[in-house]
């Protein structure tokens, strides 16, 4: 497994610093998600904001991950950008186009993988429920097509609310993806929430399709992630099932929400990764 760090509980922080600070630490891969104010496509120092990362990756050895879970990309009142599973093609189709371009710069940049939600789905019955198993998977082959070269993996990160919104919901998807190559970013946050229990258990079930892991601890009764050690997920026990498993993908910390923290608690959390 690679050690790594999400740069969601770091937004206080410049992001190429960040990613040297981490490497320090003994962090082998990081996760970053685009920001409408800070690393986004449509801003005027964009490609400036690339050169700095391509150099930092180089520098470091550091893999890179894309999460483009992130919000108010689109609008500053609206959390969610459009979704894949929609029934209105131009708001697919905007969705579709979205992953695409953002496929495009993490090749540019050797990043290794994209993770990316299905969107929200409108599941009211069982026809209802295929018919945007039926339109994600279009819209997936589509994105296949037209990233065709491309050497940066994808995966989907089931979130709750979405029509893949459970691990249980991807190994349902799995039926209509057949050779598609797009595998299961897994995060136990949500798995937590979806009652997907025991979660090692989950996790070695689809490990042929597993590409990373999104860690963070949560506690019972409040809102959140927690610095690691202080909720009530065991994820050195998690941690030690996917090395023992031979899982080679990286295990990514985060811990969002709390960016005054600074640096400290990715300090922290680099002893789960200790054999």
């Amino acid at each position: 497994m690679i050690a790594g760090y999400h740069t969601a509980g770091l937004l206080l922080h410049d992001l190429v610093t960040s990613i040297n600070e981490l490497a320090h630490l003994g962090y082998s891969s990081v996760a970053i998600r685009p920001h409408a104010g800070m690393f986004h496509p449509d801003l005027p120092n964009f490609s400036t904001q690339i050169v700095r990362l391509t150099d930092a990756i180089s520098r470091t050895g550091i893999r890179l991950v894309i999460d483009l879970d992130a919000m108010y990309l689109r609008d500053p009142f609206t959390r969610l950008g459009p979704s894949l599973t929609s029934a209105d093609d131009p708001i697919n189709e905007s969705a579709r186009r979205w992953i695409e371009r953002w496929i495009g710069i993490a090749d540019e940049i050797g990043a290794s993988l994209v993770t990316f939600a299905s969107g929200a789905g409108e599941i009211s019955d069982f026809f209802s429920d295929e018919e945007q198993l039926e339109r994600l998977t279009d819209q997936l082959h589509q994105i296949d097509a037209a990233t065709a070269g491309c050497k940066t993996a994808l995966a989907i990160r089931p979130r709750a609310g979405d029509l893949i919104g459970s691990v249980v919901h991807f190994e349902r998807l799995q039926r209509w993806l057949g050779d598609l190559p797009i595998g299961l970013a897994a995060d136990i946050g949500e798995m937590l929430a979806a009652g997907e229990l025991p979660v090692s258990d989950r996790l070695m079930r689809n490990l042929e399709a597993l590409k990373c892991v999104y860690l963070c601890d949560k506690r019972s009764g409040i809102a959140g992630d927690q610095r690691i050690g202080a909720g009530d997920v065991a994820l050195h026990r998690i941690v030690g099932t996917l090395r023992r498993s031979g899982f080679a993908g990286p295990g990514i910390v985060r811990i969002e929400g709390h960016s005054e923290w600074g640096l400290e608690p990715a300090r922290e959390a680099i002893a789960i990764f200790d054999p």
